[in-house]
């Protein structure tokens, strides 16, 4: 699917502004389009050849059954090794395999996660379940992120309950027996190519349609909230106000007479957070954490690096692959931040390569410099890289 439009084509018929501001954290969505790219990123073949041919190590496959985990001891080796025939002996048996992570191992759907990271500012991945016919893998339950499901083959009956108060904070997961799921109150079949949004907090439930095995993808959303911003924010105030620094009075717990004194520091360290708070800051600490996250896209990388690049090889930039550029303290060039590195640019570089990478293709010829040794060790590992492709 064209990855300039990844999110627009999954929860087609709505734009993007209408699902940010009337589903985004708030309510389901289910898509009723049928988009056949869905198909091409993952098969049952795919499934079969990574369980078959691919490394297998611990904790790249799970199992589950009928709202439970299946013991791994069920599945594995006693080296904790994946056992291939256990797994499919206990599919066969009605137990759901689940790939975790999978886009760290496939380069569709990593492609996938980068595009949709663009979109909402935050990590995202992948989970893959594969569901034998006449059966579910997890019972009733809310996740602590958002989810988009998208069905690859075969069809699930849907069940949407209530929703909980507040959205739930990562780790937050749901505890069977003692969180509140509401209501059922809507039923649906969520069909091959059809994909569904579900907020965070939003209880759910789907079971497998029909006489066909569900292969489904869960794209996580892993959002950063305002705590976290403010925890940071904590953080930065802790190195510029030494007081934050002292221990608590040592009769905090046992003095009730000084109360009201230290409830009079509490709001002076308060006041003095606030009114030092350096929102630029918090600010490039994630934005940085953020860029530098961003995992590399580096298909063909290899095969380009294999040949000299000429001073004529057209390179474009590659979708979606985050980057900053900013200037050094003493003015005199920039740093280009790319996930993994740091690239110092000399002045000439700072001042001509932004622009050439905002208008999205360039070769080595358009760039003036004297310094043609430093413009090819750049080149060549924005290359490396993965921001920059032959075309």
């Amino acid at each position: 699917m064209p990855s300039d439009s990844v999110l627009e084509t999954l929860i087609a018929p709505l734009t993007a502004d209408e699902f940010f501001a009337r589903y985004y954290e708030r309510e389901f969505f289910h898509s009723t389009a049928s988009n056949p790219a869905v198909g091409d990123l993952l098969s049952l073949d795919r499934i079969d050849e990574i369980i078959s041919d691919s490394e297998l190590p611990p904790r790249s496959l799970s199992m589950a059954h009928s709202g439970s985990p299946v013991v791994r001891e069920d599945y594995t080796y006693p080296n904790g090794a994946i056992n291939r025939g256990a797994v499919l002996d206990q599919f066969r048996n009605g137990a759901t395999i689940v790939l975790p992570q999978l886009h760290l191992a496939d380069g569709k759907l990593y492609a996938l996660c980068l595009a949709l990271e663009r979109r909402f500012g935050a990590r995202v991945q992948t989970n893959i379940y594969l569901t034998p016919p006449g059966e579910h893998g997890f019972g009733v339950h809310f996740d602590d992120h958002d989810v988009l499901v998208l069905q690859v083959s075969g069809a699930k009956d849907w069940e949407i309950y209530g929703n909980r108060d507040n959205l739930p904070f990562r780790g937050e997961g749901f505890r069977k027996g003692h969180d509140e799921t509401g209501e059922l109150r809507a039923q649906f079949v969520l069909e091959q190519g059809q994909c569904v949004y579900v907020p965070r907090g939003l209880a759910h439930r789907a079971l497998t349609r029909g006489d066909q095995p569900s292969l489904h993808i869960t794209i996580g959303v892993l959002v950063k909230t305002w705590a976290d911003f403010m925890l940071e924010t904590m953080a930065e105030a802790a190195l510029r106000i030494p007081d934050l620094r002292r221990s608590l009075p040592r009769d905090l717990y046992f003095a009730p007479e000084k109360r009201a004194e230290y409830e009079g520091e509490f709001a002076r360290l308060i006041h003095a957070i606030a009114d030092g708070a350096d929102f630029e800051k918090v600010h490039g600490v994630f934005s940085g954490n953020f860029f530098r996250d961003h995992g590399p896209r580096t298909r063909g990388a290899l095969m380009a690096l294999s040949m000299q690049l000429g001073e004529d090889e057209e390179l474009c930039v590659r979708e979606n692959i985050l980057y900053r550029i900013a200037p050094d303290r003493e003015g005199e060039g920039g740093t280009l931040r790319i996930s993994g590195v740091a690239i110092p640019l000399s002045a000439p570089l700072f001042a001509q390569l932004p622009g050439k990478l905002a208008e999205g293709r360039l070769s080595k010829r358009d760039i003036a410099t004297e310094n043609r040794e430093e413009l090819g060790d750049v080149i060549g590992t924005l290359v490396a890289y993965g921001l920059l492709m032959p075309l």
